[in-house]
């Protein structure tokens, strides 16, 4: 089964080569990726990735008094190959979890969207805080943020959806798709029952099972004052990510090491992708990635 993850970044460049990897390690085939003005080596390094076949980038610019994830999604549905059998809409900052070492993520889906009923599947957040990191560190971010919040946390009521993309008419907002046909369900498989009060893209339950979306909204306070705060939202308009939203979501209430358990064959992929990155001829590389890239990945490998 192709597993491929469709998104929408914007000045992501630190980040971005572990979260590739970080999924290529999970067994996800491909990556859809819209770049919305990058201007920090992203769309750069983007367009090396896909020289290597890596991913699909095209960009997205911002379009008058309309932000750009939803026009994104829909160009992702509209021209994605036929050989994609499964389409994840999530972030830069949100990761796929295997919640047990004998998780297989492509037999995870399989097991559900075998089921020719089912179109669409809502994976619920689990909240990672900054773990009382002040400034940008080295390190993956999976290592370097393991405290989440509580189950029970109200925000973890928000899910990421995994759809067949032949079956979408269109994302209502972020986080949920209509619907041509077919099933939506939960992590358990059951059909998917909405949030009464909060509605689509917000579930009644919150299921982590089989497989979640951690999310890494807040990282240390250098990098949210640095990035979020400042990109805003993609999706809806006017909203700004201050002093309250950090103070909100940054929450360290557990730790959880699963993600970090899978730094070692992350970064042996970011190795590699970079090995790869390194090869391409000279006029064709971003120089800017390139170097920057090197040095990082060689501090992180050892």
């Amino acid at each position: 089964m192709n597993i491929y993850i469709a998104a929408i970044v914007k000045d992501e460049f630190t980040g971005l080569l572990e979260w590739i990897a970080y999924h290529r390690v999970l067994g996800v085939t491909g990556f859809i990726i819209a770049d919305n003005g990058s201007r920090d080596g992203c769309r750069e390094l983007l367009a090396s990735l896909a020289r290597l076949g890596i991913v699909t980038m095209f960009d997205q610019p911002d379009v008058i008094n309309q932000k750009p994830q939803l026009p994104a999604y829909e160009h992702i549905l509209r021209n994605c190959v036929h050989n994609i059998d499964l389409l994840a809409f999530i972030d830069a900052d949100e990761f796929l979890l295997p919640l047990s070492p004998d998780v297989n993520v492509a037999d995870f889906f399989a097991s559900y969207f075998n089921d020719e009923s089912v179109s669409a599947i809502a994976l619920n957040w689990s909240n990672f805080g900054s773990s009382g990191e002040v400034f940008a560190e080295e390190g993956l971010v999976i290592e370097r943020f393991t405290r989440r919040a509580p189950i029970k946390f109200n925000v973890h009521h928000n899910f990421k959806s995994v759809v067949k993309p032949e079956r979408v008419n269109h994302f209502l907002n972020p986080h949920f798709a209509d619907l041509r046909f077919g099933r939506y369900i939960d992590a358990l498989g059951n059909d998917l029952v909405l949030h009464p009060k909060h509605g689509n893209g917000v579930s009644a339950e919150i299921v982590w099972h089989g497989v979640r979306v951690n999310h890494y909204v807040v990282k240390s306070l250098e990098e949210f004052l640095l990035g979020k705060h400042l990109r805003g939202s993609a999706a809806t308009a006017n909203r700004v990510k201050h002093k309250a939203y950090f103070k909100a979501h940054d929450r360290n209430d557990e730790t959880c090491l699963l993600a970090a358990s899978l730094a070692p064959k992350v970064k042996a992929e970011m190795a590699a992708l970079q090995a790869q990155l390194d090869a391409l001829p000279q006029e064709e590389s971003s120089q800017k990635s390139d170097s920057w890239l090197a040095s990082r990945v060689k501090k992180l490998i050892g």
